[in-house]
């Protein structure tokens, strides 16, 4: 072993796993990255590698404190754990794949808890461990294995150049606290530190900057209040805003324009003056001085904003991925449209900041600019409004927590009610409403990455250029789209691209061919295929599943199991990956669930009430062929999946009746 290091270093990632050894203290809370933090890591890294090969890529920092104990030399991680974990996972599955054959074990260890050590060493050796600690360890693997190539051949990257760019010019800091650190003191410092000044913050400034100082007032107004994801956008205004800006009942939007809408706002403000308007208005210099005094800006309230609403609903979105949604919907309506930068907005908000940058350059002068801003800050206001309307939230209400499809109405004193959408009653929706709400929870579990939202961006789309008069339209709308998904995305040979479905081919499938082979891969099968499939049995007998709903189901599983228990036969591997012997369950269920023999699952989980209640419709069904023949095997899986391939490909031709589809296994 090297000599220990008490210098900053810039390490490659094959520097970083191959050289030194590093123990995370038992102090440090468990592995918790998802499949959020997974991919996003491994989309950042690609989109990088295919843009600037020849670059660098700062992953950001190790904090170690460098330890010898009894001789034996190691850097103790203070911060950076989660990313040292997943590289070294990332890095296990491509050494499986054969492109990191120069790794040959982890070099991370767990202090005092050897069951995460072994979860490594398991992976390394093609199995994973059942202990609970291996939980997260072994989810991010999988979600690796599901999902790396397709993210690569998305940006036309061979494993083999993913790879090379990941261990040659992804770069971390490795950062040696002095020997004479009080680490007690240090993690109250870390604890305490303040947060930077975020993405849309610049952003905000930047656009603001190409204004006149007339228009910052309304500007900053509109910004602010559709910055506040976890409230309807109206309930971000103050009363008299509220009063001139929407319809008496609050829930449409009365101005289109910038300068129009300005001059009432005057108006309004002369009547309202305080003088104390420009308090709210801040400059780049001035934001970046107050976020380094960790200074946070809050929006003037004036005693009639439903006060303690505020947290009711919960966005599927944060703000940075709406103004991408908002920007790629709206991009196409500018006369200066081009289409290499449309190509180049994408919804992902590390690249926040250089897409509008680069729509700025390709702009001819400040008054093409200032046109610019005006018009997206009114976009961003009407969509908001349509998003708020017509897309599914989280509401938390009577300690209960379900998807809501609502919209907000107006009653007596200036507050607000919350309405079903599509009925206008407080609760009872219509069963096109239900339906609606159950199509967009679909979408959104099967896609819980921000950057892979492209559904919600093919309803904005749709909302932004029609109007919802009927319900049935824009529910049949949306089905068209589900549909869709299946046949071009899923289904095809050859994917087509998600920006292609939405905006070239309304929403329509051009694929006419099934290759049944891509849903019989075992647990690489994409959530989305089983969420269909719950979504097709659901709509036949909504009434039959009265408590059913879509919730965060992420793991992949064998029924009849990969590793039998002693004393039960394997099952030959075509039976076993076929989608017939697949279930999406939630990734607590995951260890008492791999190994045991289906009537085991049926016992643990499909007889108790509150629990099945909580598993999905094709689990369901599996678990009932269980209770009703007493057995699960070859047969019973082939007949499932016949059963399925048949109720899939009825669902997809009786939404496409002028097409023929044809399959193949």
């Amino acid at each position: 072993m090297a000599m220990i290091n008490h210098d900053i270093t810039r390490l490659t990632v094959k520097d970083l796993l191959s050289n030194d050894k590093y123990v995370i203290p038992i102090y440090q809370r468990n592995y918790d990255w998802g499949e959020k933090e997974t991919l996003q890591l491994i989309v950042d890294i690609a989109d990088f590698a295919k843009e600037n090969r020849e670059k660098n890529y700062y992953i950001g920092s190790a904090v170690v404190f460098a330890r010898c104990n009894n001789g034996y030399e190691y850097y103790e991680t203070i911060d950076g754990q989660q990313r040292l974990t997943t590289l070294n996972i990332l890095t296990t599955l491509l050494n499986k794949l054969g492109v990191a054959n120069w790794y040959q074990k982890a070099n991370l260890s767990y202090d005092h808890r050897k069951e995460a050590d072994d979860a490594l060493t398991f992976l390394k050796k093609n199995s994973f461990s059942d202990h609970p600690v291996a939980h997260n360890i072994n989810d991010v693997y999988r979600i690796m294995d599901k999902n790396l190539i397709q993210i690569l051949n998305d940006r036309g990257l061979s494993l083999n150049e993913f790879a090379n760019y990941l261990f040659e010019k992804v770069v971390i800091i490795r950062i040696p606290v002095p020997q004479d650190t009080e680490l007690n003191h240090y993690f109250e410092i870390m604890n305490t530190r303040g947060e930077q000044l975020e993405k849309h913050e610049v952003l905000k400034a930047i656009l603001m900057s190409y204004l006149n100082k007339s228009d910052h007032f309304l500007f900053h107004t509109l910004w602010e209040a559709c910055s506040d994801m976890s409230s309807y956008v109206q309930m971000n205004f103050n009363v008299s805003h509220r009063k001139l800006m929407f319809s008496d009942k609050w829930n449409e939007l009365l101005f289109d324009d910038f300068d129009e809408l300005k001059e009432e706002f005057v108006a309004v403000e002369k009547s309202n003056t305080n003088g104390e308007d420009d308090v709210y208005l801040h400059t780049l210099a001035d934001l970046l001085r107050d976020s380094k005094s960790n200074i946070r800006y809050e929006l003037p309230r004036d005693g009639n904003m439903d006060e303690g609403k505020q947290d009711r609903f919960g966005s599927i979105i944060t703000f940075p991925n709406f103004l991408l949604q908002v920007l790629k919907v709206t991009y196409h309506d500018f006369e200066f449209h081009q289409n290499e930068l449309d190509e180049k907005i994408k919804l992902d908000d590390k690249r926040l900041i250089p897409i509008f940058q680069d729509i700025f350059k390709s702009l001819s002068d400040k008054g093409e600019r200032q046109m610019f801003v005006k018009r997206f800050i009114m976009q961003l206001l009407s969509l908001r409004v349509k998003f708020d309307k017509y897309i599914i939230k989280r509401e938390y209400l009577n300690g209960t927590e379900n998807w809501s499809l609502k919209n907000i109405r107006k009653y007596d004193n200036n507050r607000a009610s919350y309405v079903c959408t599509f009925s206008g009653d407080y609760e009872d929706e219509t069963d096109v409403g239900k339906d609606i709400r159950m199509l967009e929870a679909m979408f959104h579990v099967s896609a819980p990455t921000q950057i892979y939202k492209h559904w919600l961006n093919a309803i904005l789309f749709y909302v932004y250029n029609n109007d919802i008069s009927d319900p049935i339209i824009f529910r049949d709308k949306l089905y068209t789209l589900a549909c869709t998904y299946m046949l071009d995305v899923y289904l095809a040979d050859e994917r087509t691209d998600f920006e292609a479905i939405i905006y070239n081919n309304d929403f329509n499938a051009v694929n006419h061919t099934i290759n049944w082979g891509n849903i019989d891969i075992g647990c690489n099968v994409p959530n989305y295929v089983f969420n269909f499939y719950d979504y097709i049995t659901w709509k036949k007998n909504p009434h039959k599943f009265p408590k059913f709903d879509f919730t965060y189901r992420t793991s992949v599983e064998h029924f009849y199991p990969q590793n039998p228990m002693p004393g039960y036969d394997n099952l030959n591997e075509k039976g076993l990956d076929d989608f017939g012997n697949l279930c999406l369950i939630s990734r607590g269920m995951n260890s008492k669930f791999s190994n045991n023999m289906p009537k085991a699952k049926l016992d643990n989980f499909g007889l108790i009430e509150e629990i099945k209640n909580g598993l999905s419709l094709k689990l369901l069904e599996m678990m009932d062929i269980v209770k009703e023949k007493g057995d699960w095997g070859e047969a019973q899986i082939i007949k499932f999946e016949t059963d399925a391939r048949n109720r899939i490909l009825d669902a997809l031709q009786k939404n496409n009746p002028k097409m023929t589809i044809k399959t193949i296994e």
